[in-house]
């Protein structure tokens, strides 16, 4: 009984999605609410980019009764822009409940307007990545 709750344990471990666990690191909020979150453990730095994930809580369910989002961006800090590579959208706070994935085609450089958490949230992640060594 004792191994089997051993390997139980060792699989969940394994199969669950690290960013179940992340450490999110709270950046923004917007007028509405909606609060924004960093993971800044998991930033990467590769070819003078940076990859970062991005958590956000809807202050009320969106149109798809969505409560939260777990975005992962491509930034690049001397232009000021960032793409966004793939999406989750959830049903719970925090990244919890069921999930949609999307992960756009081509995705395109977005400029945040100013003063918007796209803004903040890049600024801080452009500041902060700069103690993170370029990954292979």
């Amino acid at each position: 009984m004792k191994k089997l709750l051993l390997i139980l344990s060792l699989t969940l471990t394994v199969t669950l999605s690290s960013t179940s666990y992340a450490e999110w690191e709270k950046v923004a909020q917007n007028v509405d609410g909606s609060t924004y979150y960093v993971d800044f453990e998991r930033i990467r730095k590769v070819d003078g980019y940076v990859y970062y994930w991005v958590l956000s809580n809807f202050s009320k369910p969106n149109d798809w009764g969505n409560l939260s989002s777990k975005i992962q961006k491509q930034g690049d800090c001397k232009l000021f822009r960032f793409k966004k590579l793939s999406a989750s959208f959830h049903t719970q706070p925090m990244g919890g409940g069921t999930g949609e994935y999307y992960s756009p085609r081509d995705p395109q450089w977005k400029h945040p307007s100013p003063n918007t958490g796209g803004d903040v949230i890049l600024k801080k992640v452009c500041t902060r990545s700069s103690s993170v060594t370029q990954s292979l």
